[in-house]
């Protein structure tokens, strides 16, 4: 079990700040343990990305840390939601369907902002002031954007862009925000990837991938259309975290 999944176990966001600290010393503490840290690497299919954690600053009245992550990829889409889009289907996939976070996400917002065509930079709201679970936090969003550049995101974008027109997408109006959701009666089994053309690694596998796996994956691919026709219909206001 690596470090992330034993912090995560004894909940990440239960970090206690001493109650003779100021809001002011907890600030600057966790600003100094965290900011300006970098990471940098090279996704299984493309160029180089670099992250930094350019801010770090806490919210007494919300009681959430706030972290800037900014990020240079040379490798990202033209069009910033697509991106937005792939990067909070793989979070949600990697992280908010853990047993420890379902209700109760360490990460209770993310906010994506344009900064220029390779550059732009991910706003998140932390419900921790513990500069290691910050600084894993930090690290997930390296693990996701290390998920949208892969072999297996590009098998799911492909079934999207082939199948999306199949998807009807529904409105309701619930707890006070529109909700869209996405169905279509296709069969899965058009969505099982082929062997010798469609063959990858994905992160829940560590092994070659055998015929029942291609139909999991058939169900995988079918959620990701489902969430990023979704999320087109709707746009910002699809992406719901908690």
């Amino acid at each position: 079990m690596d470090i992330s999944s034993i912090i995560s176990s004894i909940r990440l966001a239960q970090s206690i700040t001493p109650e003779q600290e100021s809001t002011s010393d907890t600030r600057r503490n966790i600003f100094d343990a965290v900011a300006g840290q970098e990471i940098s690497f090279t996704p299984e299919v493309g160029e180089q990305i670099n992250l930094q954690l350019r801010n770090c600053a806490f919210d007494d009245e919300e009681e959430l840390t706030y972290l800037t992550v900014s990020v240079s990829d040379p490798n990202r889409p033209n069009d910033l939601f697509q991106l937005e889009t792939d990067m909070r289907y793989h979070y949600l996939q990697i992280y908010m369907k853990r047993s420890t976070e379902l209700g109760n996400p360490l990460v209770r917002g993310m906010n994506f902002v344009e900064l220029g065509p390779e550059d732009f930079k991910v706003e998140l709201k932390v419900e921790s002031t513990d500069p290691p679970t910050l600084q894993l936090a930090f690290e997930r969003i390296e693990k996701v954007l290390a998920q949208v550049h892969t072999e297996y995101h590009q098998f799911l974008r492909s079934m999207y862009e082939e199948h999306k027109d199949e998807f009807d997408v529904t409105q309701e109006f619930k707890n006070g925000q529109m909700r869209y959701t996405a169905k279509s009666n296709m069969d899965n089994k058009e969505m099982i990837p082929q062997p010798g053309e469609d063959d990858f690694e994905i992160w829940t596998m560590d092994r070659d991938m055998e015929m029942h796996d291609r139909i999991t994956i058939s169900h995988y691919a079918y959620d990701y259309v489902k969430y990023a026709v979704g999320a087109e219909a709707g746009g910002d206001n699809y992406f719901v975290l908690s």
